[in-house]
Order: structure tokens, then sequence, then C-alpha cells
């Protein structure tokens, strides 16, 4: 009996065997997933990319070129229309400086007419060349264009570019020097006074009238004195 009491004590006292515990899986085990990490929100304060860079400084070029063309545009045709504008003034083109200009390539002596206030200076040049050329343009009192051509010489060609199939009507003399009334064709009402000295010879041409002509002619021919 005490023998069974002391088995069933002992047996009472026996500790239980721990359960067998289930490795946990791993998860870097090919195959298996692995968890990513969530993106992060970008930031406001972020660096421009090239490209961002790149599209900015073409709209920067653009907008750059297109104030330009404004720009010139304005300085060359002007803002707004005006349809009346006013002709230069006689001081602001200085007829007596170009010819000194002209005077020291010249093989001729260059005119410089003495005109009154009445009388616009429009342009003045001398062209090179075989055959060298003095040109002054002005406008008359009553606004027509009247136009002084001079060279070393009258000659046919300079008569024919001036007035083109002209023919004399009148032989004259003005200051000492002797010219020729001319007239355009018939379809044109254009007139010349052409006059010729020792070193030089040149037309007036316009259509002005005959009085206008010849002041131009006449101031010229002093000029050259």
């Amino acid at each position: 009996m005490s023998g069974d009491n002391g088995r069933m004590h002992d047996a009472d006292h026996e500790t239980p065997e721990a359960p067998e515990r289930t490795p946990a899986a791993r998860t870097d085990e090919p195959g298996s997933p692995i968890d990513e990490p969530a993106p992060q929100p970008k930031s406001a304060y972020e660096l421009p990319s090239k490209k961002n860079t790149v599209l900015r400084n073409m709209v920067w070029a653009l907008l750059l070129t297109m104030a330009v063309v404004v720009v010139v545009g304005i300085a060359f045709f002007g803002v707004g229309s005006q349809p009346e504008r006013e002709p230069l003034a006689n001081s602001e083109l200085d007829v007596a400086a170009s010819a000194e200009r002209a005077q020291a390539v010249a093989p001729f002596p260059v005119a410089v007419p003495a005109v009154g206030e009445e009388w616009t200076e429009r342009s003045a040049r001398f062209t090179a060349g075989a055959n060298p050329r003095w040109t002054i343009e002005y406008t008359s009192p009553d606004g027509q264009l009247v136009t002084l051509v001079e060279e070393s010489e009258l000659g046919a060609s300079m008569l024919s570019a001036a007035i083109p199939g002209s023919t004399v009507e009148e032989e004259l003399e003005l200051g000492g020097a002797t010219c020729s009334l001319l007239r355009g064709e018939q379809a044109t009402a254009e007139r010349g006074i052409a006059c010729e000295g020792a070193e030089w010879g040149f037309v007036v041409h316009g259509n002005a009238d005959r009085a206008a002509l010849q002041q131009i002619a006449s101031a010229a021919i002093t000029s050259l004195e």
C-alpha cells in the first residue's frame, strides 16, 4: 500500500514536458514576401531637376526674344498711326558737312547750293566708282522733289538717267555758265536744267516749275565759282 502511495506521489510531482515551439517563418528566404518601405512624400523645397531647368530657360529665352522684337518694332515703326509726319528740319541734315567729306575724295569741285528756309534738304550723298557722283535732294516750296546730280562732266548717261528721253527746249546762261533747259518725254511733266563748267557738270531736275529749278541751278553755280 505504501509502495503504491509512493509511486503515486512521484507521479503527481513530475513536471509535464513543454510543448515544442514551431520556428517562425523567415522573411528573408527566397520567394518569401518582404515588406517594402512606404514612399516618402515629396518636399516642397526639392531642388529643380535638369529637365525643369532646361524648360525654364527656354521660356525665359522666348519671353526675352519677344520683348526685343516689340522694342525694335516700336523704335522702327513708331507707336500708333502717324499718317502725317513732319519732314526733317534743315538743321537736321548737314549738307555742308557731307559735301566737305565728299570733296576729300571727289575728282571735281562739289556744289553746295545755298537755299532759303522755304526749301527742305532731304538727302546728300556721294557715290564712288567709275563715274563718281554727288547727289542732293530737296523738297521745293510747293512740295515737289528736286534733285541735283553732279559729275566731273555733263555726259549723256547722266542726262538719260536723270530725265529719260529728254530734249533741249532752250539754251540759256546762268552765272556765266552755259546751260540748257530740258523737258522729259510727253508722258512725264519732269523738267531740268543742265549746266557745265571747266571741271564739272550737273543737272537739276524734278516736277517743280522752271523758277524753282533755275534757283537751285544758279545757287549751285555760285558755290562752284
